[in-house]
C-alpha cells in the first residue's frame, strides 16, 4: 500500500472510533483518537502540498505552520488536549471542541469528499 493509502486508511480508522467512546462517556480516548485523526489529515496535507510528512510532532508542526496555517493552529491548539488525555481527566467540554474542530480540519482537507 502507497503511503496515502496508509494514511486514509488510518484516519479513517481514527475518525470512526471516537464518537463510539465519546457516546460512552469515554472522553480521554475520544479526544485520542480524535486528535489522531487529526495527525493523518495534517499528514495528508503534508503529503499533497510537500510531498513529505513530518517524522515527529516538532517536524510536522514546524511543516504545518510554514504550509498550512490553519491545520498548524488546530493541531498546536489540540495538543495540549491530547497530551492530556493521558493523565487528565477530560470534560465533556473540551471533548467536544475536539470533536468539531477535527471535523472542521476534515472539511479543509478533504472537502465534501467522504473517507
Amino acid at each position: 500500500m502507497v503511503e496515502k493509502e496508509i494514511i486514509e486508511k488510518n484516519f479513517r480508522e481514527y475518525f470512526e472510533m471516537p464518537e463510539y467512546s465519546y457516546n460512552q462517556g469515554k472522553l480521554n480516548a475520544a479526544v485520542t483518537l480524535y486528535y489522531k485523526a487529526l495527525v493523518e489529515l495534517c499528514d495528508l496535507e503534508l503529503l499533497r502540498k510537500l510531498n513529505k510528512i513530518g517524522a515527529n510532532h516538532t517536524e510536522r508542526f514546524d511543516l504545518l505552520r510554514a504550509s498550512s496555517p490553519s491545520l498548524y493552529n488546530a493541531a498546536s491548539k489540540l495538543f495540549r488536549f491530547y497530551r492530556d488525555s493521558y493523565s487528565k481527566e477530560i470534560s465533556e467540554t473540551i471533548a467536544e471542541l475536539v470533536k468539531k474542530e477535527v471535523e472542521n480540519a476534515k472539511r479543509i482537507v478533504l472537502g465534501n469528499k467522504e473517507n
